[in-house]
């Protein structure tokens, strides 16, 4: 992730964390979700299409089912999405953005859920200084990010934040003001976790420890990925 699209972002914005000591997300697990999803095969596109297309009248579970939805669909893929993220990153740092634009255009049309694409697309329009599509895709970038803010604390196994990219790890503690100095894989009670040290943005003497729920990229994620290989 290049740190500069995130740097400037607390001067455009007001701060939208929100805390909640909830580990379920709204009320409702990833294996409850993802069954309603298994239920119900056009939910995810319907709820993603509205959100591309600006929805305010989304709730917060719907956008929940968006952001976790994104990695529990059959046809996610993890490889591929970070090659494409990747690459965007690099024609953006050569200046390409009208090309940068249109990858980022093609990639949220179909995974709108994705919290790095939103980021992506928003750092690109703000460098060609489309202020309208900066702070229609900041929004969406943030609407999103509330999501795993509000997943848990971060505090411990019980209370960790539930992302569904390890990308967003940085994103979560960005927002919350400090930069990660390590992490290390864990698995508990067959769940797999991110013990991840951090220090202040600003006063590297203030450190702390962050839980992360890392399931959906490491076990579900790279698992689909896998067998969506093997069919080629």
């Amino acid at each position: 992730m290049n740190i500069t699209r995130l740097a400037f972002l607390p001067f455009l914005f007001l701060n939208l964390f929100s805390e909640t000591n909830a580990q379920s997300i709204y009320g409702e697990t990833i294996e409850a979700m993802e069954q309603r999803l298994l239920g119900d095969t056009t939910l995810y596109d319907s709820i993603g299409k509205r959100f591309y297309e600006g929805d305010s009248t989304l709730t917060n579970t719907e956008l929940a089912t968006l952001y976790y939805g994104h990695a529990l669909r059959k046809s996610y893929n993890s490889v591929r999405e970070d090659r494409l993220l990747d690459a965007a990153n690099s024609l953006s740092r050569r200046g390409k953005y009208p090309e940068t634009m249109s990858l980022m255009d093609n990639f949220l049309t179909k995974n709108p859920g994705c919290l790095t694409g939103w980021l992506e697309r928003g750092y690109t329009a703000w460098m060609v200084e489309d202020s309208l599509q900066t702070v229609l895709n900041y929004h969406k970038y943030f609407t999103l990010l509330d999501i795993p803010l509000k997943s848990g604390t971060g505090e411990s196994y019980e209370q960790a934040f539930i992302i569904s990219s390890l990308r967003d790890m940085e994103l979560v503690l960005d927002k919350l003001g400090f930069n990660i100095t390590g992490q290390s894989l864990l698995e508990k009670d067959g769940r797999n976790y991110k013990i991840v040290t951090a220090e202040k943005d600003g006063d590297k003497t203030l450190k702390q420890t962050f839980y992360f729920n890392v399931d959906l990229p490491v076990k579900r994620g790279m698992q689909q990925s896998l067998e969506q290989n093997k069919k080629k």
